[in-house]
């Protein structure tokens, strides 16, 4: 089987899964590994609403209002992850980005955290249960803060008009 054949067949599974995908938290996943978003579209299709892209270009294009966490390799063909998580902030200042990259030495990991204030910085090799937690505690926050701006949104929109 073909690829492609996979993919198509991967995305049948994940519809089939959860019939009622667009209910479920939405999170973006960008990396250039194929079998790396294959694997995590596999994990996560029961719990989330999985978005697959092989470029920080796709990815970053793919961040808005809705995305509730970002899963994102460091190290990729064109732009980097570093670039991406700086480009999504500029757009989603509060979105949680989980660095999850088998390089741990492209940088420092004290200036990874310093520059780029990740919500989690995870080795591909620590653990699939470790990835679980961060991402849940991610898409619980996310979702929380989400709620909140849309409550505060319906509160402003049943004050009276400022005299002025």
């Amino acid at each position: 089987m073909a690829f492609d054949d996979f993919d198509a067949l991967l995305r049948q599974d994940v519809a089939r899964e959860t019939p009622a995908a667009s209910e479920l938290p939405r999170v973006v996943i960008i990396d250039d590994d194929p079998g790396i978003r294959r694997s995590l579209a596999l994990l996560l299709s029961g719990s989330y609403q999985v978005r697959l892209f092989a470029s920080a270009l796709e990815g970053v294009a793919a961040v808005d209002d809705e995305v509730c966490a970002v899963i994102l390799d460091i190290k990729m063909k064109g732009h980097d992850g570093f670039w991406a998580c700086n480009e999504i902030r500029k757009s989603q200042p509060d979105m949680p980005v989980i660095f999850y990259s088998a390089y741990q030495d492209v940088k420092d990991p004290y200036e990874v955290i310093n520059e780029h204030r990740p919500f989690g910085y995870l080795s591909k090799d620590s653990g699939v249960r470790r990835l679980l937690d961060t991402l849940e505690t991610a898409v619980r926050l996310r979702t929380l803060a989400i709620e909140n701006r849309k409550q505060l949104e319906a509160l402003k929109s049943q004050l009276p008009p400022r005299r002025g």
